[in-house]
């Protein structure tokens, strides 16, 4: 016995495997297998192959017997028996021959001759069914050009790109945009062929954005095609990954979007164009509203005089009428100056402390006396909890409601008027109160209540000529409401036809009403404030020196920080009582300071109140402050009693009263009347020596800082100057020129909203502003010599 027979190996030294018979092999794999001997003659098949012919056996079957049996079953007969006949003929190999057969499948044949030497021994054909697979690649095929064909004919060029932006594939549709040909393209970088050469950091920017951020992207760009010409495309374009994930390049959609452009283009002109075309309409309108009231004030003027003279029974009635068409006249022309002041965009607020009581009193009082002999009754309700002087725009709140007072007169012939004011919501000092002004009258009907608040429509169409007015009145108050932050709306309420129910937001003062009359001051029972430390925040050379002589005047100790890093390193350094912060400092936004105290709690800071001072006392503005973390707000400029107020509550431990007395005032010194003497009055509480110390720094800084300011309109320095106009606001009314603070307010809205629009009136007001200031200036300066020598003279 060999070695290789007792280790049970084929004599060859081959593995037990191959001395296996070829017929388990066959049988084994996962192909249909058929054999033929070397006569061509099929002599076996497998039970695969068995399946595939569904039971049908070919063997013993000669060649031309075996085209036979598998010609009518295939789709392509005459190929079928070409081919046999070839491979019997050559004895060759052969591979991946697909035959597609009338059921729908088709098989892959592969033909291998078998040789014993040179001699030929038989073959072996093996048929895989690639049914699925071959309809799967068709689809894909289909899937892809359908694809090409709606790409190439949307209005999307698409091309795809290497990570360099180099082109690696375009499709039909972007060579026609472009102008360029396949072979023009591929290779080159597509932002160095089409992107002008000031955007082309832009473009590659973005590429690196797309492939370093993982990100697609949307933008749009102007290009150049071959021709030259210049075009606006939309462009969609996301990255292209290899198997393992690695960003190879990526794929961009290009709209052509020029004519969208361009219509853009020309709608925004014709937006400016009907904006200009507006506000000189409104100009126009406003201009000649002054012009015809300027006349008929002298008109009702005179009436009114002509009537206190000597006059007959005839020439009473004549001047009776001429009254009344000359009021109705002042009427119509006020309602249009004041759609035309709203819709321009030129009202404001002004936030000032009121007394809501006496407001609506004196209002019912006026209108007692225009309603006369008629046997109309107004009365007035009020809250019992509105018992507090209220900050907020009170002018525009008597409008409103002198408006509603007015339509519920001229349609209410007997019975009553009620005006009535109740408290909605209270939180954190903003107290909304809801005003209603209900009639007796001839009532709305409910189909025309949509009618009721648009300019110039009213709710019937004989009312004009029986009642007469605009329809102006109500769309004044709707918008006055509005602008306001409330909204208006008409109620049902029992005991009344009409009733038109509004609210409104205001800041709480938290001080209390009193029932005395004549000057009053008020003192206040307080804690001692001279352990205490407090950080000032501010800029503003007036106001630093105001607030100043107050914290001496109670003792306080206290730091100054004019800018925001001064500021940071001061509340890092160590703990205060009390932060009294502007909300507009230098390098850096109030707002922010706020929110870095409140980030850290590491900080010795973080839980001191913050108290902003700023001279807008909007709503907007107190929601963004509480948000970052301040804690009140105070709205410049303020008077000693407020600041005390919230010293009062934030660095003492206990409540206390604030009482009201009754005194005298101590100074003796009267201010001039061409100056806002109440305000000034109200601020300086009889203080002269403030005062005198804040004429002094206006006089002596004032005409730098407009100077400034007309450098900035020159220049269309807007930014800049939005903040320097912000900071000198208050300064005007601090020695008592109300209205110019009024006009710097105006002039910081323009610059609040698209500022180069606005140029020209940015330009004009600031020369109204200028004008003033040099026309006043030497009263200011005449005032503060006046007030030196009263305080110098003896006895005082």
């Amino acid at each position: 016995m060999t070695a290789a027979e007792s280790t049970g190996m084929p004599q060859n030294g081959a593995p037990d495997i191959f001395s296996l018979p070829i017929t388990a092999w066959l049988n084994s794999t996962i192909a249909g297998i058929l054999v033929t001997d070397e006569k061509h003659r099929c002599i076996w098949v497998n039970d695969i192959f068995s399946r595939y012919m569904n039971g049908a056996s070919p063997v013993n079957l000669s060649y031309t017997e075996l085209i036979r049996f598998f010609k009518p079953m295939v789709t392509e007969k005459t190929a079928l028996e070409e081919k046999m006949k070839s491979l019997r003929r050559e004895k060759k190999p052969w591979f991946g021959w697909e035959v597609p057969f009338e059921n729908g499948q088709i098989w892959e044949i592969t033909y291998l001759p078998v040789f014993n030497g040179e001699g030929f021994s038989g073959s072996i054909w093996q048929a895989i069914d690639i049914t699925r697979r071959h309809n799967v690649q068709e689809e894909i095929k289909r899937n892809e050009e359908k694809f090409r064909v709606i790409l190439n004919n949307l209005n999307a060029a698409m091309c795809e790109t290497d990570v360099k932006g180099n082109i690696t594939r375009v499709y039909e549709s972007f060579c026609r945009l472009s102008g360029y040909q396949e072979e023009e393209l591929i290779g080159r970088n597509i932002t160095d062929v089409f992107v002008p050469e000031e955007n082309r950091a832009f473009a590659r920017a973005l590429r690196r954005k797309r492939v370093e951020e993982n990100v697609s992207l949307v933008y749009d760009m102007e290009i150049k095609l071959k021709d030259g010409s210049s075009r606006w495309i939309l462009a969609s374009s996301a990255n292209i990954y290899d198997r393992e994930g690695r960003i190879t390049g990526g794929a961009g959609i290009h709209m052509d979007i020029t004519h969208q452009k361009k219509l853009q283009a020309e709608l925004e002109e014709a937006r400016r164009q009907a904006e200009e075309a507006r506000h000189a309409q409104k100009d126009f309108l406003a201009s000649m509203s002054h012009e015809i009231r300027t006349p008929l004030n002298a008109i009702i003027g005179m009436a009114h005089l002509l009537e206190e003279t000597h006059l007959d029974a005839q020439q009473t009635e004549y001047v009776n009428i001429l009254k009344h068409s000359s009021g109705i006249l002042l009427g119509i022309v006020s309602d249009i100056l004041d759609i035309s002041r709203i819709e321009a965009g030129e009202i404001q607020t002004n936030q000032r402390e009121f007394n809501l009581r006496e407001l609506i009193q004196s209002l019912r009082q006026t209108f007692e006396l225009k309603l006369g002999r008629r046997p109309v009754k107004i009365t007035a309700e009020l809250d019992a909890n509105l018992n507090t002087w209220l900050l907020g725009d009170d002018v525009l709140l008597n409008q409103i409601l002198i408006n509603l007072l007015g339509n519920a007169e001229k349609f209410t012939n007997e019975g009553e008027i009620a005006i009535k004011a109740t408290q909605e919501s209270w939180l954190d000092n903003k107290l909304w109160i809801r005003f209603r002004v209900c009639d007796t009258g001839i009532g709305i009907r409910k189909d025309k209540l949509e009618l009721i608040f648009r300019n110039y429509k009213q709710a019937e169409g004989d009312i004009r000529e029986k009642y007469g007015g605009t329809g102006l009145g109500l769309a004044i108050a709707k918008q006055l409401v509005e602008f306001q932050g409330g909204n208006i709306v008409v109620e049902e309420l029992p005991g009344f036809n009409t009733c038109f129910s509004f609210n409104i937001p205001f800041m709480d003062s938290r001080r209390p009403l009193t029932a005395h009359t004549g000057k009053l001051s008020r003192k206040l029972l307080q804690r001692s404030f001279e352990q205490a430390r407090v950080l000032v925040v501010e800029d503003n050379p007036m106001n630093l020196r105001y607030i100043m002589s107050l914290l001496e005047k109670y003792k306080i100790n206290y730091q100054l920080a004019t800018n925001g890093p001064d500021a940071t390193y001061f509340l890092e350094s160590r703990q205060y009582d009390l932060i009294l912060m502007d909300i507009r400092i230098p390098g850096m936004n109030g707002l922010e300071l706020a929110q870095k105290i409140r980030a850290d709690e590491e900080q010795p800071n973080v839980a001191t109140p913050v108290i902003a001072t700023t001279a807008v006392a909007m709503e907007g503005t107190a929601n963004m402050a509480r948000a970052a973390g301040i804690t009140d707000i105070l709205t410049k400029p303020y008077t000693p009693d407020q600041l005390l107020q919230i010293f009062n509550k934030y660095l003492n431990e206990d409540e206390t009263e604030l009482i009201m007395e009754e005194v005298q005032n101590l100074s003796g010194f009267e201010f001039n009347n061409d100056l806002d003497v109440k305000y000034l009055t109200d601020l300086y509480e009889s203080n002269i020596s403030y005062a005198a110390d804040l004429f002094e720094i206006f006089i002596r800084t004032i005409r730098d800082e407009i100077a400034k300011l007309d450098v900035m309109v020159i220049h269309h320095e807007w930014e800049q100057m939005k903040f320097q106009v912000h900071k000198l606001k208050p300064n005007f009314a601090m020695v008592g020129l109300t209205w110019i603070s009024s006009k710097m307010q105006e002039l910081e809205n323009y610059l609040r909203i698209n500022q180069d629009l606005h140029a020209q009136d940015i330009a004009r007001l600031f020369n109204e502003i200028q004008e003033e200031v040099n026309k006043f200036y030497p009263l200011v300066e005449e005032e503060y010599h006046k007030m030196r020598d009263f305080i110098d003279s003896p006895g005082e």
